[in-house]
């Protein structure tokens, strides 16, 4: 494996978890926000959307550079540059890691998100309130969603690793 081809292999990698990242902190804004619009306060309101669609462009932006650009980075960044040796004694191919991180970081997050699903539905069924009037239902729904993702991560880590590792034209 060359140089190159580790330093795009890494940063597909990097791109995948930064989509992890977003899963969390995307539904946080968006509490926000309609903290923001329950309170009234428009001005809150403008702000904290305004900054949340710049946060989401953002992440569009860098996992897109991340997963499809990566040819462009490594030669923005000069990453490939100034190594003894122009290969690494791997005897793995790139869709072999990029799948295999898929699996971890889906297991990763079907790991860490069944005790916070068991506990919401816990909570839930010790206060016998109906599932629309319960105040953490959005919880209850975006954890399942994270479980059953994270799974599908894991199951579908040869599809997900086709789909990153296609041959593109990076510029």
């Amino acid at each position: 494996m060359t140089i190159k081809t580790f330093w795009i292999i890494s940063i597909k990698i990097l791109g995948l978890l930064l989509i992890l990242g977003a899963l969390t902190v995307i539904p946080q804004w968006l509490t926000s926000i309609y903290s923001a619009y329950q309170t009234g306060d428009f001005e809150s309101l403008t702000i904290v959307t305004l900054i949340f669609l710049a946060i989401l462009i953002v992440y569009y932006f860098v996992f897109k550079l991340c997963v499809f650009k990566t040819s462009w980075i490594i030669e923005k960044l000069k990453l490939d540059r100034d190594f003894e040796t122009q290969n690494i004694e791997l005897n793995s191919k790139s869709f072999t890691i990029i799948s295999i991180a898929t699996i971890v970081i889906g297991g990763l997050m079907f790991v860490e998100n069944i005790p916070l699903l068991l506990r919401e539905i816990f909570i839930f069924f010790q206060k016998e309130s109906l599932f629309k009037d319960y105040p953490k239902t959005g919880w209850i729904i975006f954890d399942f969603c994270k479980v059953i993702l994270g799974y599908l991560l894991m199951t579908n880590s040869s599809r997900i690793a086709k789909f990153i590792d296609k041959p593109k034209k990076d510029v």
